[in-house]
């Protein structure tokens, strides 16, 4: 038997940790434990929107359609200097820390990386399902230059801005 992880296992959640010290006997607990116990069900669906985002197609890109607005469009395209691809690169970027309020304060900004390469994982899949005769290149990024890690999406290959926003 050979056993295939989607993902790497999650590593320095102090919640969880924390949660299993309280147990006595712990060699039964692990996350599917946690998950039963601790999360709650609607929360877990609204999250999904960030794993499976809805897009906005304009001009021959493809964008997050929780970053987009003609605005932001033409603000990037004008950054880009008309190209797309780069422009789909500045609108697509979200920085993780910015999607989480103050319930976020404890967490290790490992922890924040590794949400970042879960997102990336599952936005590989979700474009090549939504755009099969497009390529992508997801970019999961922890830079020093920039605040905490950050992931975006843009199309490689030959483009050209297409028509209609």
């Amino acid at each position: 038997m050979k056993r295939v992880n989607s993902i790497p296992s999650v590593t320095d959640t102090q919640a969880y940790c924390s949660w299993k010290k309280q147990w006595s006997s712990q060699e039964d607990l692990d996350v599917h434990s946690y998950i039963f116990d601790q999360c709650r069900p609607d929360h877990v669906l609204m999250f999904s929107n960030m794993l499976f985002p809805d897009f906005v197609v304009a001009e021959g890109g493809v964008f997050l359609g929780r970053n987009f607005s003609d605005e932001v469009f033409d603000r990037c395209i004008a950054l880009a200097s008309g190209d797309l691809s780069k422009t789909e690169q500045l609108l697509n970027v979200v920085r993780i820390y910015d999607v989480f309020g103050q319930g976020a304060r404890d967490v290790s900004d490992d922890v924040f990386l590794q949400l970042c390469n879960v997102i990336g994982f599952s936005w590989r899949m979700v474009l090549k399902e939504k755009f099969p005769e497009k390529i992508f290149c997801v970019e999961v990024s922890n830079s020093e230059q920039n605040y905490g890690p950050d992931i975006t999406f843009y199309q490689v290959g030959p483009l050209s801005l297409g028509s209609g926003k």
